[in-house]
């Protein structure tokens, strides 16, 4: 059986975020947020150009990359070119994953044991289930950047598990809406899980929608307590969690917790041009400090 795949985490880890720390106290970051772009790029040598004009450097990159590194033009979204010290992404792509971009980019640029003269980023390296380990490192450390290490995951501790307080911190750090979600669930010291969605072509009896789950993204403390309880890779209309998918963007779904107890379970759903994002936890969880008071459209 084909399980989702998980998200990457490079075992150098610890070693990238410590690398970003030094770069955003150089950029004197301090309490800014959303992340001072300028700033950073300052201090790690690089220009943005904000475009994507490869035209001038596709005869040097044929020539000095090899046929494995040496891509379709067409598909890249970012480069770094470490001779002229520029990165280069794509204009079409929506803001804040140019910004994202970008910091991949710089990632390249300052990790110490990254001595590569090019880099050249499309949608496989920049999938945050990349392994390919400079990639992976890379894309870890542009979240890093994107959200200050811990300054996301600390402030996150005060606002109720919901996807509106997701988006409120979106809109705060300047990042992408899949992004913050992924950090809001994943680092949260409560227990929760987000599933990425999307949809199946498949034919259902009474018209339901299947859902396929591209990303399975648990906190810490959800996984203590209730293991993998969504361990395939289908959500059918006929299941308990379908049903909400189909009908609606709220309600409520029983889940057995390792100790084989049923736990009633928030469900809330969020759907962008892209997926479909369902933030799960259960009803008992500690009360926030903060509320988000605005509503998510229907």
């Amino acid at each position: 059986m084909r399980t989702p795949p998980k998200l990457a985490v490079p075992f150098s880890a610890e070693a990238v975020t410590a690398e970003v720390r030094k770069l955003l106290r150089a950029a004197e970051v301090g309490s800014l947020v959303p992340t001072p772009k300028a700033r950073i790029l300052a201090c790690a040598r690089l220009v943005e150009t904000g475009e994507l004009d490869l035209a001038e450097y596709e005869q040097t990159l044929s020539e000095k990359a090899s046929d494995c590194f040496y891509k379709a033009m067409k598909k890249v979204l970012g480069l770094l070119d470490r001779r002229t010290k520029r990165i280069y992404v794509d204009p079409q792509l929506h803001d804040s994953r140019k910004t994202f971009v970008t910091y991949h980019e710089v990632l390249h640029r300052i990790a110490p044991w990254q001595h590569i003269e090019y880099t050249e980023d499309d949608e496989l390296t920049l999938n945050l289930g990349c392994d390919a380990v400079f990639e992976c490192e890379a894309n870890y450390g542009a979240a890093d950047i994107l959200f200050q290490c811990d300054r996301f995951e600390t402030e996150a501790r005060d606002y109720e598990l919901s996807v509106a307080s997701a988006l409120l911190l979106s809109g705060k750090y300047d990042a992408s809406c899949h992004s913050s979600l992924r950090q809001f669930a994943e680092r949260n010291h409560r227990p929760c899980l987000l599933l990425v969605l999307k949809p199946t072509t498949r034919a259902n009896a009474g018209g339901g929608m299947s859902f396929f789950i591209s990303h399975s993204i648990p906190s810490t403390s959800f996984t203590v307590q209730f293991g993998d309880p969504f361990d395939r890779p289908f959500i059918n209309p006929d299941h308990e969690l379908g049903k909400i998918l189909n009908n609606g963007q709220h309600g409520e779904i029983a889940l057995s917790d390792l100790k084989g107890f049923r736990r009633q379970c928030a469900v809330e759903c969020f759907t962008n041009q892209y997926s479909t994002f369902t933030l799960i936890h259960p009803r008992d969880v500690a009360p926030s400090r903060r509320q988000v008071l605005f509503r998510l459209p229907v």
